[in-house]
């Protein structure tokens, strides 16, 4: 006999569990449309990347003292992501080219700064959001600057309510409550390989990560994508220089996994060391079962006791004021731009 029918929509999904190409900008952008091209392929109408997957994690901040990581501050910018630069107009038309939308993790370089963020692309190569991660990790706070309570943004797309946070923002509790106010449905988790002392500390440990995803889903009833990227023998070469580093950093390290609102597991598990995408169909009517269950930020929450103050106004260094002859910069603005075949029309 077969079981009971979706209760819809479903919406097909791929999540990307792969190594970037570490300090060349280029060749990461034409495997992230290899891999846009393929989860278009077989369907996915949403694709989600790990944390600054373009042009790779930094990891070196976490082997090595301040002085001798300078050798990685040049590269590092030089390959960092731009706003309205050629590589960013690529990856809009694969989406475009695909009729899907991209969720990808990539260091943004703005003036002299560089950020963690996760640029979300329409299915017709528009600009949906960019944000920047709300406050950068430990020694990760010696490479990014900030985010601004600007940066915590769900979208309502044709596929859903779609919110993205990097890495250990999916942990803090008010950066959670901020995401699942907004009703979010689909939400991105971007993650680096889980492969730092994964040895020496539990806090550290693939088992901590990927809870912390499954509960995720469970506390805002919404169906997790939790990317993660993996450290293949190029990066472990380039980055492991003695027995201390060793110590500190393993291969591997992929734990990309696809979490419902009642923890659920869905798709395909691939080994850690393995590359590929994970496919999933998504029954969102799921998601109504364990709201009416616990709602956090609806019925099942109680402001007249606790509440979270959410500022989203973007907070910026400098703020010109009588400039008339100038419009706002278009990187500036949170919400769509046009596509590259538009704005190069216009």
């Amino acid at each position: 006999m077969s079981g009971p029918g979706p209760i819809g929509p479903v919406v097909k999904v791929a999540v990307v569990q792969a190594a970037p190409c570490l300090l060349d900008l280029d060749a990461g952008v034409e495997k992230a449309i290899g891999l846009i091209d393929e989860a278009g392929k077989a369907g996915a109408k949403l694709i989600n990347f790990p944390e600054t997957w373009l042009p790779g994690y930094p990891w070196w901040i976490w082997l090595n003292p301040p002085a001798i990581n300078m050798q990685y501050v040049a590269p590092y910018a030089k390959n960092a992501m731009v706003a309205g630069s050629p590589q960013d107009d690529a990856l809009r038309a694969a989406a475009r080219r695909n009729n899907i939308q991209v969720v990808i993790g990539v260091s943004e370089k703005s003036g002299g700064s560089l950020y963690m963020a996760q640029w979300h692309y329409g299915p017709e190569g528009e600009v949906i959001s960019r944000r920047r991660k709300l406050k950068p990790t430990h020694v990760e706070r010696s490479v990014f600057g900030e985010g601004d309570g600007s940066d915590m943004i769900v979208s309502k797309t044709e596929i859903g309510n779609v919110g993205a946070l990097c890495c250990w923002e999916n942990l803090q509790p008010l950066s959670k409550y901020a995401m699942f106010s907004q009703d979010e449905e689909i939400h991105c988790a971007a993650w680096p390989a889980y492969s730092l002392y994964a040895k020496l500390s539990k806090a550290f440990s693939p088992e901590v990560s990927v809870n912390v995803n499954q509960v995720y889903a469970v506390e805002g009833q919404c169906f997790v994508l939790a990317a993660c990227s993996t450290i293949d023998q190029a990066i472990y070469d380039m980055l492991v220089q003695n027995d201390m580093h060793a110590k500190f950093m393993e291969m591997g390290g992929g734990y990309s996994r696809i979490f419902g609102p009642n923890g659920q597991s869905f798709g395909d598990v691939l080994e850690p060391d393995q590359e590929g995408l994970l496919i999933a169909d998504l029954d969102l009517g799921l998601i109504s079962h364990s709201k009416t269950a616990a709602d956090p930020a609806g019925h099942y929450a109680r402001p007249d006791a606790l509440a979270l103050m959410h500022n989203k106004n973007p907070r910026r260094p400098v703020i010109g004021f009588g400039d008339a002859t100038r419009a706002p910069e278009a990187t500036e603005a949170k919400g769509s731009e046009p596509a590259p075949e538009l704005r190069a029309a216009e």
